[in-house]
């Protein structure tokens, strides 16, 4: 009976991971959308998979009037994090919901998390553009190379909504499927 159990849980967990690494063969072929938001309520799935380890959930991300909040949460709903932006100071809550605030949001990620999000510019990548201040260093069929980071965009929802973005830059690989 234990064997019969640990199987079963064993195989839920497995197909939980495979649903957070949606895998796409044929990428869509790269185009800029026409509109961008400012403002802006974005849930979906992710999985970031650093050298070291794997981590794969939901996310709801809030951008509204200049505030930011990104809540992850595990397959199963539990919030592990929390970061919240407000006036250039970030504060960010582990899943023992102990909150840690500074300036420097890189910092605090890489300390509590154990990876750094390009939370700086993501919001554009999301949208499916550029940074506009930052030169394209290389365009690709499913989107572009900027800051080190190649972006692609493996689906999309419409002509202005991208629905698997995948991010990655040396060990670090970000990818979203957002909900529409």
């Amino acid at each position: 009976m234990k064997i019969l159990l640990i199987l079963l849980v064993s195989g839920i967990l497995i197909g939980c991971a495979s649903l957070y690494d949606t895998k796409v063969d044929n990428p869509a072929e790269y185009h800029k959308p026409q509109q961008i938001d400012d403002n802006y309520d974005l849930s979906g799935r992710f999985s970031i998979k650093t050298a070291d380890k794997n981590y794969y959930g939901n996310f709801n991300w809030l951008k509204e009037s200049g505030a930011e909040e990104l809540d992850f949460m595990s397959p199963v709903g539990t919030t592990v994090a929390q970061i919240k932006i407000e006036s250039g100071i970030t504060s960010l809550t582990d899943e023992d919901n102990k909150t840690y605030t500074g300036n420097n949001l890189n910092q605090l990620m890489q300390d509590r998390l154990g990876f750094i999000l390009p939370m700086s510019y993501l919001h554009y990548w999301i949208q499916g553009v550029p940074l506009p201040q930052y030169p394209v260093q290389e365009s690709l069929k499913s989107g572009f190379s900027q800051l080190g980071w190649n972006v692609e965009y493996l689906s999309w929802h419409d002509e202005n909504h991208p629905q698997i973005i995948q991010a990655s830059k040396d060990n670090l690989r970000i990818k979203l499927l957002i909900n529409y």
